[in-house]
C-alpha cells in the first residue's frame, strides 16, 4: 500500500498543463509561407522556474510556474507575440481543470 501511494504521489508531482496566449493581435500567416517560432527570452521568467528546489524538495507541492515569449513570423514578417505559461507539480492537476490550460 506504501508502495502505491508513493508512486501515486511522484506521478502527480510529474505532472504539467500550459496555456497559449497571444500577446495582441496575431495576423493570419499566408499558406504557402513558412512559419518560424523563436524564443525572445534567454532565461524563463515566473516563480521556483530558475531554481525549482522547493519544487523537488516538495515532490511538487509547490510548484515551479514559467513563463516564456515566443515570436512568430513567416518569411521575415512578423506575424505577432505569444506567451506560453507552464505549471509544474500537484497545481497542474487543478490548472489543468479549466478551459484555459492543457
Amino acid at each position: 500500500m506504501r508502495k502505491l501511494i508513493l508512486l501515486l504521489v511522484v506521478l502527480a508531482s510529474g505532472c504539467v498543463s500550459y496555456q497559449v496566449q497571444p500577446k495582441g493581435q496575431l495576423q493570419n500567416p499566408v499558406i504557402s509561407k513558412e512559419l518560424s517560432i523563436t524564443r525572445d527570452n534567454i532565461y524563463p521568467m515566473g516563480k521556483h522556474c530558475f531554481e525549482p528546489m522547493l519544487y523537488v524538495l516538495t515532490l511538487g507541492i509547490i510548484p515551479a510556474h514559467c513563463e516564456n515569449i515566443y515570436t512568430v513570423s513567416a518569411d521575415n514578417e512578423v506575424l505577432g507575440k505569444v506567451k506560453v505559461t507552464s505549471m509544474q507539480g500537484w497545481a497542474a492537476l487543478f490548472s489543468a481543470l479549466s478551459s484555459e490550460w492543457k
